[in-house]
C-alpha cells in the first residue's frame, strides 16, 4: 500500500514516483554528529537515483531529519514530542556512535491494524484538514491482524544486499 511522504502523495506507491510493485533499493545516510546530526534517505531504482521529495506540510521545511525539521513537523503537527524528550538527535547519534543491531521484519499489528503507516490515522481524524493524519490510500478498515493473517499467510519480503560503509559507497 502507499504512503504519504510529507504531504506528497504521488511519490511512493505502486505506479508512483518509486514504484513499489518493482525492486528498488532504499538509501539512509547519517551525516553529521551530536544535535547536527541529519539522516537522509533517497532512492535507487532503475539505475536512477531518486531523491526524498521537500515536504510540502506548511512550516515544515526540507527533506531531510534534522532537529529543525523535527522541532518544524512536531509544531505542524501538535504531535507529543517523544524524541525531543527522549534526548532528539544528539543521543541519536551517540546511539549511533555506540554501535546499533539492524532489525528488519513483515509484522502485523494488532494495536492499530498498521494504520498509521499508511491509511488515516487516528480514524476519527479528518485527512483534508488535520496535518499528519494523512498517511496513505489504504482504507481505515483494512489490516485487520485476523484477516492479514487468514488472507495473506504467504505473504514474503526479500531484504538483500544490505551494505554499510562509508557515504555514496554502497550504491552505484
Amino acid at each position: 500500500m502507499p504512503g504519504y511522504r510529507m504531504g506528497v502523495k504521488d511519490f511512493y506507491g505502486k505506479g508512483k514516483t518509486v514504484d513499489t510493485s518493482k525492486k528498488f533499493t532504499v538509501v539512509t545516510q547519517f551525516v553529521g554528529t551530536g544535535d547536527a546530526m541529519e539522516i537522509k534517505r533517497f532512492y535507487v531504482q532503475n539505475g536512477k537515483t531518486i531523491a526524498q521529495p521537500a515536504s510540502t506540510i506548511p512550516g515544515v521545511d526540507g527533506n531531510s531529519i534534522t532537529t529543525k525539521f523535527c522541532d518544524e513537523q512536531k509544531a505542524a503537527f501538535h504531535d507529543t514530542y517523544t524524541f525531543k524528550d527522549k534526548g532528539g538527535m544528539a543521543n541519536m547519534a551517540k546511539a549511533l556512535a555506540n554501535g546499533m543491531v539492524l532489525v528488519m521484519s513483515l509484522w502485523d499489528d494488532h494495536y492499530s491494524n498498521m494504520l498509521w503507516l499508511d491509511s488515516t490515522y487516528p480514524t476519527d481524524k479528518n485527512p483534508d484538514t488535520d496535518l499528519g493524519t494523512g498517511r496513505g490510500e489504504c482504507e481505515t478498515t483494512s489490516g485487520v491482524p485476523a484477516d492479514i493473517e487468514s488472507q495473506h499467510a504467504d505473504a514474503t519480503v526479500v531484504y538483500s544486499n544490505i551494505k554499510f560503509g562509508p557515504l555514496n559507497s554502497t550504491f552505484g
